[in-house]
């Protein structure tokens, strides 16, 4: 973490001196109250009196200007330094590529990029305005007491190993706990947010008992984890404060017995007392320092779990694609997702010209989308190379490579925000002209400033599908690919949606995927895809001649059509 202090260890240091000069004037004052009650107020030398109570009266003005200076740098270091690790949090996660994205849900990667960082920001703050004061406080009241009372500063010193192995119990404990609330709120916030996403599949199902039951155990698990870290944290303070101020008394009575005897004076049993409420007041501190810090370790540990990721893909490439149709090629490339060893795709072997209009075709789960997921570098290969014009995929580099594709995905998402923005994606065209294009008059109705929710909640299947067609025609692209994006689109909108491709983009490269033959039958070239393997490849005419498995799913479809 010490590489996010980067231009703010000055400043820290600058802060913790203002802490040390508030804990100095702090320790000093007893001592200055000794000089006022003996040689003051005892004697009724008025002139001590006076010059006491204006060195006080400086000090103490003194170290609120200086706590405050500590308490304005802490802030200000603590926030930006949160944020250094928020955006880098934000950076790590947003390299990623779709393995990494499956080690961790997206409730744990918010709450490590919201909660932890606050932990971690608190825990900096709280460091630089405690952490350098209560060890202050505490050795130069120790020391004070000694040069005071050598005698009740041995009592006092008995007491420390207790106090050592409270103040571990509570760490070990707090830790523990904090670490168990955490998971169980990245679980909690996961459930939460499949439950807002499948509300009308719930209620369909009449599954409401259920799922309740199920987040109410969830619900009652983080309670009592929570509870047990609120439990260590409300016991630590009261049972500090209840021992020290045990010794406290011990100490009161063991003075008053020096006073009697003569070998104390009362000014020095002031001291005494003050002195003594300051260690109990610092070992509050430190049981609260305690906590904040067993959060902030944990919560850093959660943190550098992300940061050390690296990702899987490898982002060398520095090879640019230029304008103008793309062709592309697979060569024998295999694929197994990562922990699995089965393979997805075997020895595919595919060439597309520049400007081809190419389908593939396969029954569910054959392997048809995983292709343009490793087109697009969402995945490396296992085996065998991709090539874009001719050049290794992983030459290019992704932002090259990314922003030449217009990808539709199977499954739309948005960002929340108004219908225009979701469909230029910050690059310039006419909206109304893209929605147009892919038969979203109907969308277009609703006015371009109308609100997209969450993933699109409030727009239907077909409507979703179109408006993510149109965001992919916003850009400047050589080749375009369709992840089944017409399977919500009924057969005459699909088929006014392809012909318009075809008069307005006839010379892009264009990759279909899809289950329906109607969205591949005017392909130049179509590849039946199953179990991974590429069966037969041919135009629709002649696969309905030579390939079994694309006759029966034609057939099958135009009789369902009819």
């Amino acid at each position: 973490m010490a590489i996010y202090f980067k231009g703010y260890k000055f400043k820290s240091l600058v802060a913790v001196f203002f802490k040390f000069l508030e804990a100095v004037f702090e320790l000093i004052l007893p001592l200055l109250m000794v000089v006022l009650i003996d040689d003051g107020i005892i004697l009724g030398n008025q002139s001590v009196v006076y010059r006491m109570v204006g060195w006080m009266l400086v000090l103490t003005l003194s170290g609120y200007i200086a706590s405050i200076t500590c308490q304005y740098l802490a802030s200000v270091i603590s926030q930006r330094i949160g944020g250094r690790i928020r955006l880098a949090l934000f950076d790590k996660i947003s390299s990623f590529s779709m393995a990494e994205y499956g080690l961790f849900s997206e409730s744990t990667l918010a709450n490590r990029m919201s909660v932890d960082v606050n932990a971690i920001q608190d825990m900096i703050a709280r460091t630089i305005r405690l952490a350098v004061r209560a060890p202050m406080i505490l050795i130069g009241s120790l020391f004070a007491l000694y040069q005071l009372s050598p005698q009740l500063a041995k009592v006092l010193f008995y007491f420390v190993p207790l106090f050592v192995t409270v103040i571990v119990l509570f760490m070990y404990l707090s830790m523990n706990y904090h670490k168990r609330a955490q998971k169980s709120l990245d679980t909690l916030s996961l459930k939460s947010k499949s439950l807002l996403d499948g509300a009308q599949i719930v209620r369909a199902f009449s599954r409401e008992d259920y799922e309740e039951e199920i987040f109410k155990t969830m619900n009652d698990t983080l309670a009592h984890n929570q509870r047990k870290v609120g439990v260590v944290a409300s016991l630590s303070n009261p049972f500090t404060t209840l021992l020290m101020n045990g010794v406290l008394v011990l100490l009161v009575y063991l003075g008053a017995v020096e006073i009697n005897a003569g070998s104390m004076s009362q000014g020095q049993m002031v001291a005494l007392i003050n002195y003594c409420t300051q260690l109990v007041l610092t070992l509050i501190v430190f049981m609260n320092l305690v906590m904040i810090f067993s959060r902030g370790a944990v919560s850093s540990v959660r943190i550098r779990e992300i940061l050390a990721i690296n990702s899987t893909l490898d982002d060398k490439g520095t090879k640019v694609l230029e304008e103008g149709p793309l062709s592309v090629s697979f060569d024998n490339v295999s694929f197994s997702y990562p922990g699995e060893k089965r393979r997805v795709l075997n020895h595919l072997n595919v060439d597309i010209e520049a400007g081809m209009k190419v389908g593939f075709i396969g029954l569910t789960g054959s392997g048809k989308s995983t292709i343009l997921r490793l087109l697009m570098r969402f995945y490396d290969v296992s085996d065998g190379m991709i090539s874009i014009n001719n050049q290794s995929i992983d030459s290019i580099s992704l932002e090259s490579l990314r922003s030449r594709i217009a990808y539709v995905a199977q499954s739309p998402q948005f960002l929340e925000g108004s219908l225009e923005s979701n469909v230029l994606m910050d690059h310039s065209g006419d909206a109304d002209l893209l929605l147009g294009l892919a038969q979203g008059s109907d969308i277009v109705s609703k006015g371009l400033d109308a609100p997209v929710y969450s993933r699109g909640r409030n727009f239907s299947g077909g409507q979703r599908q179109r408006i993510s067609i149109a965001r992919a025609l916003a850009k400047p692209f050589g080749l375009i690919v369709f992840d089944d994006s017409f399977s919500a689109l009924d057969m005459l909108t699909g088929s006014r949606l392809r012909q318009a491709m075809r008069e307005s983009y006839a010379d892009v490269t264009q990759i279909v995927i899809s289950q329906r033959t109607q969205a591949v039958v005017e392909m130049d070239r179509i590849y039946v895809v199953d179990k991974g393997e590429i069966v037969d490849v041919g135009t629709h005419e002649t696969l309905l001649e030579s390939s079994s498995l694309y006759r029966e799913v034609h057939e099958l479809q135009s009789e369902d059509a009819s």
